[in-house]
């Protein structure tokens, strides 16, 4: 069924553009239930691998490693430029009160 025909469409030909945009409709459902699943089953694999990680424990101490070298650096950062960290600290209690107080 052409939208620029000039010949006048019957019940018939109506119903059955009708039947296969809903076919259409159904294959298009059924393809993105299925992508959808295959992505969760896809994350859920993920989760239990991170889950079952066997190095567990040592990613957590290398985090806990990392964490307190990260203050230890910026606690000399701090020490060795204390009018720089006096002047951070200002700004984003600035801007903390310019977004607390914004409507």
């Amino acid at each position: 069924m052409s939208r620029f025909s000039h010949t006048p469409t019957t019940r018939a030909e109506v119903q059955h553009e009708i039947d296969t945009l809903m076919r259409a409709l159904d294959e298009l459902r059924h393809d993105a239930t299925r992508g959808s699943r295959h992505g969760l089953q896809d994350l859920r694999s993920r989760a239990e691998a991170l889950w079952h990680d066997a190095h567990w424990d040592e990613h957590c101490a290398d985090l806990s490693r990392r964490t307190r070298d990260a203050g230890r650096m910026a606690k000399d950062c701090a020490r060795a430029h204390p009018w720089t960290t006096v002047a951070l600290a200002a700004g984003a209690c600035a801007l903390i009160g310019y977004l607390v107080t914004r409507r």
